[in-house]
């Protein structure tokens, strides 16, 4: 799944995941968008912790945006 927040919440995001599910998390990839004031965050999750982490991030960074959830 990915994720697109400001470039300032990387770390409340990164601090919101490892929280919420860091035990399923993988890694974290990062890219800056628009001049580096969006970042898009990539997340490799299990569909229960997609549902933990998107809930998350709805309740503590209501500007993020989700992206397209492939399957692994």
């Amino acid at each position: 799944m990915h994720i697109i927040i400001d470039a300032a919440l990387v770390t409340e995001l990164r601090r919101l995941v490892m929280s919420t599910c860091g035990d399923m998390v993988s890694f974290m990839r990062i890219q800056p968008i628009a001049h580096a004031t969006r970042m898009k965050v990539w997340l490799p999750l299990s569909k229960p912790a997609i549902d933990r982490v998107m809930a998350a991030v709805m309740r503590s960074l209501p500007g993020a945006e989700f992206g397209r959830i492939t399957p692994a």
